[in-house]
């Protein structure tokens, strides 16, 4: 069976991450192609040792109280970790993106880039490996990838045209993506949804877990990468009397924390509304049909622009920062979006079958 070489951003801790890796490698093998994961990082230097050092020695002498958080973030990963040995398909070592062999792929028939922001921030340093400069052309797909924001500045444009004009197979994930490809490149490209709505509702229920601790009665989620805005917490204030509130990504909330990717799609399918400011917990909210509110992030890199284009696209723009008055804040039309999705999953279908010589 054809083997195809997977390469997005890789780590243990961001569930949308993970699940999107799931998607991919279940897409492939939908279409008859076996397919490993890419496992890479940069090599240790001496700076990067003594950064985690000064970060560990951060939490140990100036917030012993908050000693335990730092083995919280570790059990996460560790949860994370034994997770992936049971639902993907890895490369047993790392590898270093800036040291990739000649001839290493020949081990692989196709390597996929994609999705999530793997063309975001860091791609200038990394932009050989992350454009598949090291395979031959034919070799070379863009699934999905995401840009991560809407501007690109004008110093990496080189980069980026180079490596955007080495694919001839291109996709993207939002319609800003594309502007950004048709601006540096000229070209005008396909684009698709996350691979995660590749996978149909029960696909998901099939691969989520309940978890130990899951609420018995009613419960409301909060999933923020950012601070929490003012307006979920009206709205908790409001509401909690009569819902349990679980809060995941908290760490001061360390009850939820190291729940798994399994874990965090079946709280999310029981849970009666969901308060997030993630791109994947609005993408698995209409999946799963779950009701959410979805704000703006406060603090770190501003994601706006991927959760506009999804809301845009299931004509859900009312779902974003909707008030605790607002007397439909339990009950969202997704009337619409399974046949939206299904028009999505044909659009990857197609591209890939083209992009894979099917």
């Amino acid at each position: 069976m054809k083997k195809i070489g997977i390469i997005t951003l890789f780590g243990y801790q961001n569930y949308g991450n993970r699940l999107q890796m799931f998607a991919v490698q279940k897409v492939y093998e939908k279409l008859g192609f076996t397919s490993e994961i890419l496992k890479y990082k940069l090599p240790e230097t001496k700076d990067s040792l003594w950064i985690r050092a000064k970060v560990f020695l951060h939490y140990l002498f100036f917030l012993r109280s908050n000693l335990a958080v730092y083995f919280l973030k570790r059990k996460r990963i560790s949860n994370f970790k034994k997770h992936a040995s049971h639902y993907y398909k890895e490369t047993k070592y790392y590898f270093d993106p800036l040291k990739i062999e000649k001839n290493f792929h020949v081990n692989y028939s196709f390597f996929s880039v994609g999705s999530d922001q793997i063309w975001g921030s860091f791609a200038n340093s990394m932009s050989d490996f992350i454009f598949l400069k090291f395979a031959p052309k034919i070799k070379r797909i863009a699934f999905s990838p995401s840009f991560g924001s809407s501007d690109i500045k004008e110093k990496f444009r080189k980069n980026f045209t180079d490596g955007l004009l080495g694919f001839e197979n291109l996709s993207v994930r939002e319609e800003s993506g594309a502007e950004i490809v048709k601006n540096f490149t000229g070209k005008n490209v396909e684009i698709l949804c996350d691979p995660t709505m590749c996978l149909s509702k029960n696909e998901w229920l099939d691969f989520s877990a309940i978890p130990e601790n899951k609420p018995a009665g009613k419960y409301i989620i909060t999933y923020f990468l950012g601070e929490m805005p003012q307006g979920a917490t009206n709205v908790l204030n409001k509401i909690s009397n009569d819902f349990e509130i679980v809060e995941l990504n908290n760490l001061k909330v360390s009850k939820y924390y190291d729940i798994d990717p399994s874990e965090w799609v079946d709280l999310i399918n029981g849970s009666a509304l969901f308060l997030t400011d993630s791109f994947h917990g609005v993408v698995f909210s209409i999946i799963l049909k779950t009701p959410f509110v979805v704000y703006t992030r406060i603090g770190g890199e501003n994601m706006q622009t991927r959760i506009t284009n999804i809301l845009e696209k299931f004509n859900l723009q009312n779902r974003f920062k909707m008030d605790f008055k607002d007397k439909s804040l339990f009950r969202v039309d997704f009337s619409q979006t399974e046949k939206i999705i299904e028009q999505e999953r044909e659009k990857v279908n197609k591209f890939l079958q083209n992009s894979l010589n099917i």
